[in-house]
């Protein structure tokens, strides 16, 4: 199976870029992120704190956590119930950085990226994909765009699904993610050596596409 690893910061246009390339390609997307949602949601729903890793991770570990498309978008399941629409709320939105830092939350992630990367062509977008999910991919790069548009995009985001959102308070929260990802011990945020490096900043996302379109090795 042939893979397309892209990887950035939260904010730099990964999950909507790697949906449109995937279109183009005729492939289907992994949304890596989505999956830590899926078991915040599960830790929410059982009453776990965020901050208990050792409780955290056993939720993570017994959660049946599957995959699935319709329309050409991807569907999160835990235990057999859709929770697409549920794992992308602000409590969602607090709750993944942390529990995104431990070891046993990644590596169930980890297994499942890979897992489901080993049985079709897929576009997959995360933080650590090219340098250590992934890291054999031939196809990677790494999307970025300065922190103020990054924000720009978060708060659009929730104004355009009827949230009320503090632009301010994003921007403060993406340079925070930003610095919690970078410095995390356990797969930081890094630019592998080979993967391309795309600013999406000033780039329609017709144009982000086409660029990395343009430079996909099949």
């Amino acid at each position: 199976m042939n893979s397309i690893a892209i990887d950035g910061p939260a904010g730099s246009g990964k999950s909507t870029l790697t949906r449109g390339l995937a279109k183009k390609l005729g492939w289907n997307f992994l949304d890596t992120g989505a999956i830590y949602r899926t078991i915040a949601e599960a830790c929410r729903k059982e009453g776990v704190s965020p901050q208990d890793e050792s409780s955290v991770t056993k939720v993570a570990r017994k959660a049946k956590i599957e995959l699935g498309y319709k329309g050409g978008l991807q569907h999160m399941y835990l235990n057999g119930e859709d929770v697409s629409g549920q794992i992308r709320t602000e409590e969602i939105d607090n709750i993944v950085p942390l529990i995104s830092t431990y070891k046993g939350v990644r590596d169930v992630v980890v297994k499942l990226q890979r897992d489901f990367a080993s049985r079709e062509n897929l576009v997959v977008e995360g933080r650590d994909i090219g340098s250590f999910v992934l890291k054999d991919s031939k196809n990677k790069f790494y999307l970025t765009a300065s922190p103020e548009e990054r924000a720009k995009r978060r708060y659009l985001e929730r104004i355009n699904r009827g949230e009320q959102a503090d632009f301010d308070a994003i921007l403060k929260d993406i340079k925070e993610r930003d610095h919690m990802d970078m410095t995390r011990k356990i797969a930081p945020l890094v630019k592998a050596k080979d993967a391309i490096l795309i600013d999406t900043s000033n780039l329609t996302l017709e144009e982000a596409i086409d660029l990395v379109y343009s430079k996909v090795k099949l």
